[in-house]
């Protein structure tokens, strides 16, 4: 079985990114940028698996063989945010009412 805490699945233009996952602006948005507490979830106990996907042809791909997506694009950061914290919001809704 799947162990506590955040594990995140990546895609860039349905294509699974496997490497360098730490470097990856949805790793460090998962990991640091979401309160998942307001959630009614515990990063550290419960089990949740973030998957996203970013599909454009203006990526901006880190490292020689494009194995993540760096996080210095402020857009593309709050994009992963905002869709991580939407998805969050509505998923509260059901454990609230379990």
């Amino acid at each position: 079985g799947a162990k506590p805490g955040i594990s995140v699945y990546r895609f860039a233009n349905r294509i699974p990114l496997l490497f360098e996952g730490g470097n990856d602006v949805v790793t460090r948005t998962a990991m640091k940028s979401i309160p998942w507490g307001r959630y009614k979830m515990s990063a550290t106990q419960d089990k949740i698996a973030v998957f996203l996907s970013i599909v454009s042809t203006k990526i901006p791909f880190k490292g020689t063989g494009k194995e993540y997506i760096g996080d210095d694009s402020t857009e593309i950061k709050a994009a992963v945010k905002r869709a991580i914290t939407q998805c969050c919001a509505q998923l509260r809704t059901k454990l609230v009412d379990v």
